[in-house]
């Protein structure tokens, strides 16, 4: 497995930076990684903020690479490769992660870790986002360890959000191969959607919707509803065990946002990482824009994103294997 740690070194975020630090440890520790500390300079950037420059220093790139290895040194990571700073032109955070993403497809690399500030509001629309440009940009998924995380030295139990449609069976096979990694369990999480009420609404009547040609209650249609995706759910719980992983599933019926679902799902089954899609359906397609970024910025885990990109490629080691 080979991954590249997209850090912001220079920048005073050290508290961010350990926690990647423990994290990149763990997953070290986990699947013996190869892990590539990387660090984007833009071309006219002077990335020496705290240290006396010498007249004859031209070349910032040599020289941002080498206080880049001194900041690392500091986190005591002797397993990382050596430390790569990569120019860029762009002054846009969506220029930047484009040039990340292109690094990591041509080096074949199978995750982009980066951290997240979790800034909100005026903050955030000032600075932007480099962690979310690249959610958008990359063709290799993406874990984001944002500044709420406090779970960052295990990857025992896996949140995967899911409609248990198309794409998500591709993704589940993603999900299993990290569990067997990881030696972890995985929790199948699915929202009931809550039906478009009925023009038909009388006081004397219970409030009834139009189901699939059928005028039906919203209980009748939940209790289906559920009935229906845990049978699903079921079949998937059993295609895990025969790939070797345990998994459980939760079917939730309370019609909250589906961010906030998931965010009280990582303290409620003691999640330690999130696996979310970025595809079709009702959740996913959610999932690609607002409620993304709010899990980002407020999880208490690292985010493991399956980009929109990321689907784009057929992988060969998935086509002879049967899904339900």
């Amino acid at each position: 497995m080979r991954i590249i740690w997209a850090i912001d070194a220079f920048e005073d975020n050290k508290e961010l930076n350990q926690k990647m630090a423990d994290y990149i440890t763990h997953l070290h520790e986990t699947t013996q990684a190869e892990i590539e500390p990387l660090y984007l300079l833009r071309e006219n950037e002077i990335v020496l903020p705290t240290y006396e420059v010498p007249a004859w220093v031209t070349d910032h790139s040599k020289t941002a690479e080498s206080l880049f290895r001194e900041v690392l040194s500091d986190y005591n990571l002797p397993f990382l490769k050596e430390p790569k700073v990569i120019p860029h032109a762009s002054q846009s955070h969506a220029g930047a992660a484009e040039t990340l993403s292109n690094y990591a497809l041509k080096s074949h690399a199978d995750l982009i870790i980066v951290g997240s500030h979790g800034r909100q509001g005026f903050q955030r629309f000032i600075l932007g986002s480099f962690a979310e440009s690249l959610l958008l940009q990359s063709e290799v998924p993406v874990c984001v360890v944002g500044s709420h995380a406090l779970k960052t030295r295990s990857s025992r139990s896996i949140l995967f959000p899911t409609e248990f449609g198309e794409h998500s069976k591709d993704n589940f096979r993603h999900v299993l191969d990290l569990a067997r990694k990881f030696n972890a369990e995985v929790l199948l999480l699915h929202a009931i959607a809550r039906p478009i009420e009925s023009l038909f609404d009388l006081d004397t009547r219970p409030r009834v919707y139009n189901y699939d040609g059928k005028m039906m209650t919203l209980e009748q249609i939940v209790e289906s509803q559920i009935e229906a995706q845990s049978h699903r759910a079921q079949q998937w719980v059993d295609w895990a065990a025969k790939e070797g992983v345990i998994a459980h599933f939760h079917i939730d019926n309370t019609f909250k946002p589906i961010d906030e679902l998931i965010l009280d799902a990582i303290e409620t089954h003691q999640s330690d990482l999130i696996v979310m899609e970025a595809q079709s359906g009702p959740m996913s397609a959610a999932l690609l824009g607002s409620y993304t970024r709010n899990v980002v910025r407020k999880a208490t885990c690292p985010v493991y994103v399956l980009t929109r990109h990321f689907y784009d490629k057929q992988e060969d080691r998935f086509i002879d294997t049967p899904a339900p």
